[in-house]
């Protein structure tokens, strides 16, 4: 950006003896790389946050790249080198929210450092978090976008089941596999983490996602995680 260029009196202050390694810490501007590095980062980050905002309102099919260039400045060109073109702009919000809502739960899981005894705690903690995500009001409307809009648009669909669903169940199924070597009988984690995910979800997403989350109280979310917890453990007794 102009107000960052430096004037030709400005380039003459750095000392005329100035190594190599010195002279590539600076652009051909004479902007700092690690300063435009950070510019460009914060530029990509501006995309994602305004792009995933009109995704969200909008739809796919309602969300123009330009738009997002508009609210979040910057150029189309800029957006266009780094995310080639809006179905890879959609694959890149998905990566990221599935990091920010789901990556986070994960810490501390699976990791040994608990007695067998209180695995039951440990996937009642974990279910309620997992719950927690599937009903906020912007994963809900990630699920209703791709319900609406995944059979029209097959950008749309694989960002979600792929960049989405199947990421998660990556996540899952490691989690399970370290419950596996001596805290759970799972013989095979893939098929762990989808049954768990199913019944996780049961019939509570779809009536949030049809506008009736209001309907289900606390006292039935925490009845139906529970119910959950019993039936995986037993499908998957402690060892």
């Amino acid at each position: 950006m102009a107000t960052l260029k430096k004037s030709a009196s400005e380039k003459t202050l750095l000392p005329a003896r100035a190594t190599a390694s010195h002279k590539k810490l600076l652009s051909d501007d004479g902007i700092p790389i690690n300063t435009r590095d950070a510019q460009f980062e914060n530029r990509c980050q501006k995309f994602l946050d305004v792009a995933e905002q009109l995704f969200l309102e909008h739809g796919f099919a309602g969300t123009s790249v330009n738009e997002v260039v508009r609210l979040a400045g910057g150029s189309l060109a800029t957006l266009y080198a780094n995310y080639g073109n809006k179905e890879e702009l959609f694959k890149a919000v998905m990566n990221r929210r599935v990091s920010a809502l789901y990556g986070g739960i994960f810490i501390g899981l699976g990791r040994g450092n608990a007695p067998p005894k209180d695995i039951r705690n440990e996937l009642l903690r974990f279910a309620k978090q997992l719950q927690t995500q599937m009903l906020s009001t912007s994963s809900l409307a990630v699920f209703r976008l791709a319900i609406h809009e995944g059979p029209k648009y097959p950008s749309v669909r694989n960002a979600f089941l792929k960049n989405g669903l199947n990421v998660f169940l990556q996540w899952l199924s490691k989690y399970f596999a370290a419950l596996a070597k001596d805290r759970l009988q799972i013989a095979d984690s893939d098929r762990a983490a989808e049954e768990f995910l199913t019944l996780v979800q049961g019939q509570q997403r779809m009536i949030a996602a049809c506008g009736g989350g209001k309907m289900i109280s606390r006292k039935q979310r925490d009845e139906h995680v529970k119910r959950v917890v019993e039936i995986f453990l037993q499908l998957y007794p402690p060892l």
